[in-house]
């Protein structure tokens, strides 16, 4: 049997079972009612046996009253639809209940609450926020709401409202609030940038690390704005800064590096940021950045040492072909019969080679870095794999 119609059938027995209970507990008046909603009751089981379900869902809606016994009942029916997709019909059975004026606090919260639900489903995100704010109004620590807020600016791009939203829940002391509230800020400050108006940008940046030193995005995009306003020994200092507190994301450096020394003509202070960032986390990436350095500046002898140290550690594609295009010449092709050990390791490394970056939370995949999974959504997750 299809598993949904199942589900669908086991609601309809509990309904069948309240109907019961109330038909029972109501006096003798009752009687003739009971009857009928046990009428009722056997039609809809029909409906379900001769594959009419439709017929079967809109007759048990309809059949069972809202009251404070039944609530749950539709509610469960109405979770049911959207978590078939059927988001139509979750709507009218949440809709139903939110029109019900004999709704306690609580009640009305949960059925708000399950209707916004709904409404983010159907992408009506509108409609979704003006439930969300009205949960707010009845409870402004709901934490739930707020967090569904946020999901909401974050997808309309509406970052002055998810930094109001991060900020109380920070209030609140959610766990999640300072990630949120930082990468908010980035994104302003993003924005700011690309209009031109750096000082704003530099503004917001201040109170993204304030909020969280550690956050790399920050510290890149502070680099990058020292960068644009000409400070040149300000954007170093601080991206060696970021790279001495979090070295595991040595590959996130390569790009800033590349463009802050070149613009500096500093190739030996390049040199010198890399050979530090490979000796506290050895990335292939790194390896190749510098031994294409070398290769650059004609020092060969330094680029053949740092080569076999490189060989030793986990491999990718990119530093193997840089090998072969090394010593395809004749003039090298004796140095290379002396790497074929190392070379051999190194092919071994890369059968066990996966993505570059991996989701904390959901495990996806990545070869680039993600400030947000695509996945999950959640922020700040990505690790080097």
């Amino acid at each position: 049997m299809d598993m949904d119609l199942l589900a669908i059938i086991l609601v309809s027995l509990l309904i069948g079972w309240l109907i019961g209970r109330f038909a029972a507990s109501r006096g003798r008046e009752r009687e003739t009612q009971g009857s009928d909603c046990s009428g009722s009751y056997i039609q809809g089981l029909n409906y379900l046996l001769a594959n009419q379900p439709d017929k079967a869902i809109d007759l048990f809606v309809d059949l069972i009253k809202v009251d404070g016994d039944t609530i749950e009942t539709h509610l469960a029916l109405g979770n049911l639809f959207r978590s078939k997709g059927e988001v139509d019909r979750a709507i009218k059975i949440h809709q139903n209940l939110v029109a019900r004026p004999n709704l306690d606090t609580d009640q009305r919260q949960l059925a708000l609450s399950e209707l916004a639900a709904d409404y983010m489903k159907a992408g009506l995100l509108d409609r979704a926020e003006n439930l969300y704010r009205e949960l707010l109004q009845i409870r402004p620590n709901n934490a739930e709401a707020l967090r569904r807020l946020f999901d909401i600016y974050s997808t309309e791009k509406s970052w002055s409202d998810a930094v109001e939203i991060a900020q109380r829940l920070q209030q609140l002391k959610d766990p999640e609030s300072r990630v949120l509230l930082t990468h908010s800020l980035c994104e302003q400050a993003q924005q700011a940038m690309e209009q031109g108006n750096l000082r704003n940008a530099r503004e917001l940046l201040k109170q993204a690390l304030d909020t969280d030193e550690e956050n790399l995005r920050a510290q890149l995009l502070m680099v990058e704005l020292l960068q644009r306003q000409g400070d040149l020994r300000g954007a170093a200092k601080r991206l060696s800064q970021a790279a001495q507190r979090l070295p595991e994301y040595a590959e996130c450096y390569l790009e800033p590096a590349r463009q802050l020394f070149n613009t500096r003509g500093d190739s030996d202070g390049q040199l010198r940021f890399l050979i530090e960032l490979y000796g506290r986390h050895p990335s292939p990436d790194v390896a190749l950045e510098i031994l294409t350095l070398y290769r650059g500046r004609n020092q060969h002898d330094e680029l053949l040492d740092f080569l076999r140290q490189a060989l030793r550690q986990p491999g990718s594609l990119q530093l193997l072909d840089f090998c072969f295009h090394y010593f395809k010449s004749p003039a090298r092709a004796q140095q290379l019969q002396g790497f074929w050990p190392e070379l051999t390791h190194y092919l071994e490394t890369l059968n066990r080679q996966r993505e570059a970056y991996r989701c904390q939370v959901c495990g996806y995949g990545s070869r680039a870095m993600q400030w947000q999974c695509p996945s999950c959504n959640s922020w700040s997750s990505f690790k080097p794999a």
